[in-house]
């Protein structure tokens, strides 16, 4: 049985490689480089938001404690708002041409 394949190779046997098998056996990027971000459309975002604010009207619909009765507003408030903003979201998703 060869052993040898549960060590790390060599800087000669990366150096022999044509084709490097992942990112670290590629060199780093100097330092005034760096990777632009990844854009993504604008529908793809929106649907991504509807989804979250409706995960979290899902979760608040099944029941949020307080601490203090004082704080049964606050969780009114951001109920009212996630359902508005879903609303919002959904009428925005419908619109035709949106890019």
């Amino acid at each position: 049985m060869d052993d040898r394949k549960y060590w790390p190779r060599t800087s000669e046997e990366l150096a022999e490689d044509p084709i490097p098998r992942s990112l670290i056996n590629q060199p780093l990027p100097p330092e005034n480089v760096i990777a632009l971000p990844k854009t993504r459309s604008l529908y793809a975002m929106l649907c991504q938001t509807l989804i979250d604010t409706q995960a979290l009207l899902a979760r608040m619909e099944t029941g949020v404690q307080v601490r203090h009765n004082e704080q049964r507003e606050v969780i009114r408030t951001l109920y009212v708002a996630s359902r508005n903003q879903a609303k919002a979201l959904i009428a925005t998703l419908e619109c035709e041409g949106l890019e």
